[in-house]
């Protein structure tokens, strides 16, 4: 018996990290793909988008992670969104344990990127409050 894998792409986008994973992430692959993951996000980048597009399930380790990692970036004073197909298994399973109490999810990669270049550009207004 084979274990699951899981594989981690980045690619920076204007001042955001995209992350695409694949795969399942489970007991045996959540930390070291959520350690992958944020090795990937620089201290100058304003957050990270990742895609779940790809993921065909996510036990609850990797959904502890998940909030870890939207913890950290928070500390850090960047953001995190997800990227997830609505009805998917992993937005129904994101859905029940409330993550977007952590970051937003979002049905499509461009939606949320679309989505923190307004925060930004709300952020950076003259009329933003501090």
């Amino acid at each position: 018996m084979s274990l699951p894998t899981a594989a981690v792409a980045a690619e920076r986008r204007g001042h955001y990290v995209v992350i695409w994973v694949t795969g399942e992430l489970d007991v045996f692959n959540a930390a070291s793909i959520m350690a992958e993951m944020e090795s990937e996000i620089p201290t100058d980048a304003h957050g990270a988008i990742v895609d779940l597009s790809a993921v065909g399930f996510l036990d609850s380790t990797a959904i502890r992670k998940l909030f870890g990692l939207a913890s950290r970036l928070t500390e850090r004073r960047q953001r995190l969104a997800l990227a997830t197909p609505e009805g998917s298994t992993v937005a129904r399973t994101l859905q029940l344990v409330e993550f977007s109490r952590a970051a937003p999810i979002h049905p499509r990669l461009d939606d949320a990127l679309a989505a923190l270049d307004a925060a930004d550009s709300t952020s950076q207004s003259p009329d933003a409050t501090v």
